[in-house]
């Protein structure tokens, strides 16, 4: 991997490292307009609207997203296609000489290595899907010329706060004076999120109408993160006739985002109790009768998360995932009171236990859940 002697378990939020890094180098960023897009839920799916927008357009677009499902470089698109992990090899390589030496954490080489990258193809727009809140998200040293905030709530609260508004206030840190801030926020979340653009003097757009289109990716929220991706468009220079408009939405994809496989079984990245409900009335409405496999981190809403879906799934079969951060028996245990759950060693033997009872399946919980089942059911074929 192209970062493999970096732990990418080690936190340490701040701009500073990043931004020398960024000078140091001369400022690659600089060379393109780019966009930062935060939110709790839904900003993945954003990106990558925004990408199909911009390409049907024929503009040339850069874009990363975090996390990653199978592999480093997912999250590193040039032009709708996945960089291969050969090519930032090079470009670590080439700049290891400047920056190797300031001690930068993993996410903060992934916005190095993308700004870099970005300028080194001659993209005309760069997108970048931030981490971690905003305020000290590496991807925060940029300088966008379009800010967008998607749905928030309660997430990371460990670095973010332990209530919506807090969460969107850190949210709210990407935004920059004079220049436009999307938003599909609503209720607390966009208070906070008026306050901060009134205060740093950004110019605030509410995205209040779904796109009537349809999507690529399934869910009762994808029509609002498109109209947030279209509106943004539409400030780059970028206004798509509807034709154009409905090809670059109905063509977006990313794995894991209530992706069907087969005719019985649904993955989905859902990993907080918001995404989770989402998730849970896509499987309502289309009449899922089945069963689940879950694996969750240990320090996420795991409890609520297991309920929602419970209330949907006859059967829950849980498993911890190839994470240090994995929940673990004890947590699993604290479910056991809801009725229908299995605990099982590893996601491979939950998925196999749910496979064999016959009746459709979802598999959620975490992007280690889908990425783990996915690799093999998708990318190589599920073992015998």
């Amino acid at each position: 991997m192209v970062l493999r002697d970096v732990d990418q378990h080690r936190w340490s939020l701040g701009l500073e490292r990043v931004r020398r890094a960024l000078d140091a180098l001369g400022h690659p960023e600089k060379s393109y307009p780019h966009v930062l897009v935060a939110g709790t839920n839904g900003k993945g799916s954003t990106c990558i609207y925004l990408e199909h927008i911009l390409l049907t357009a024929g503009c040339s677009v850069g874009t990363t997203i975090s996390p990653h499902m199978s592999r480093f470089s997912e999250r590193f698109r040039l032009n709708g296609q996945e960089s291969s992990a050969a090519e930032l090899r090079r470009v670590r390589s080439n700049i290891e000489p400047i920056v190797g030496e300031m001690d930068l954490t993993y996410f903060e080489w992934c916005v190095v290595l993308a700004s870099v990258l970005f300028a080194l193809k001659g993209v005309n727009v760069g997108i970048f899907e931030v981490g971690l809140g905003g305020r000290y998200d590496a991807s925060n040293a940029l300088d966008p010329a379009i800010s967008l905030i998607s749905e928030v709530s309660i997430d990371h609260t460990d670095y973010l706060g332990h209530t919506v508004t807090q969460i969107a206030w850190e949210k709210a840190a990407i935004a920059r004076s004079g220049r436009p801030l999307f938003t599909t926020a609503t209720g607390k979340a966009l208070d906070v999120i008026r306050d901060h653009a009134r205060s740093v003097g950004a110019i605030l757009h509410e995205i209040t109408k779904p796109c009537d289109l349809p999507t690529g990716m399934a869910g009762s929220r994808q029509a609002l993160n498109a109209s947030l991706a279209y509106q943004a468009a539409g400030c780059l220079g970028v206004h798509p006739g509807r034709d154009e408009l409905a090809y670059a939405l109905g063509t977006s994809f990313l794995p894991g985002r209530i992706e069907k496989v087969g005719e019985c079984i649904i993955m989905d990245v859902a990993h907080n109790p918001s995404s989770m409900l989402v998730l849970a009335r896509h499987l309502k409405r289309c009449g899922f009768e089945g069963v689940g496999v879950v694996g969750i981190l240990a320090d996420k809403d795991y409890y609520s998360i297991v309920r929602i879906l419970k209330k949907i799934c006859s059967h829950l079969y849980l498993a911890p995932v190839q994470s240090p951060r994995s929940w673990g028996k004890q947590e699993m245990k604290r479910t056991e009171g809801l009725g229908g759950i299995t605990i099982c060693e590893n996601i491979t033997e939950a998925f196999s236990l749910a496979f064999e009872t016959g009746l459709p399946l979802v598999i959620t919980g975490s992007f280690y859940t889908v990425g783990e089942v996915r690799e093999y059911l998708v990318c190589q074929g599920w073992p015998s």
